[in-house]
């Protein structure tokens, strides 16, 4: 499996001006993170692909758990992926498990996909 790199909501050019080209676990867990915090249904490239995630009262007691939730539910078309959430906020800092690898990562709430 191969990918172009995002970075910052855009497509990363190489010093030649190709288009950087990720694969295997890299590209897997760039597209965990695209499914996380892309508004579901805006992703154009896959309409299915993305997470309700802003939908969370992030004043409850429950926000986190909540947001593990939505998380995981937007994770369940990858086999064998999971998430779990270290901080909730405009920023939330996860940890994505792909088969036994895990990458701690963070997700902008209203952020750069």
């Amino acid at each position: 499996m191969t990918d172009v790199r995002i970075k910052d909501g855009d497509a990363v050019v190489d010093s030649t001006g190709n288009y950087e080209i990720i694969s295997d676990m890299d590209a897997l867990f760039q597209r965990a993170q695209i499914c996380i915090g892309a508004r579901l249904g805006n992703f154009i490239y896959d309409r299915q692909t993305g997470s309700d995630i802003r939908s969370i009262d992030a004043e409850s007691d429950l926000a986190k758990e909540n947001a593990e939730l939505i998380i995981n539910e937007a994770l369940a078309q990858f086999e064998d992926t999971r998430a779990v959430v270290l901080e909730y906020g405009e920023v939330i800092k996860l940890t994505i498990t792909i088969g036994g690898e895990s990458r701690n990562t963070e997700v902008h709430l209203y952020g750069n996909i």
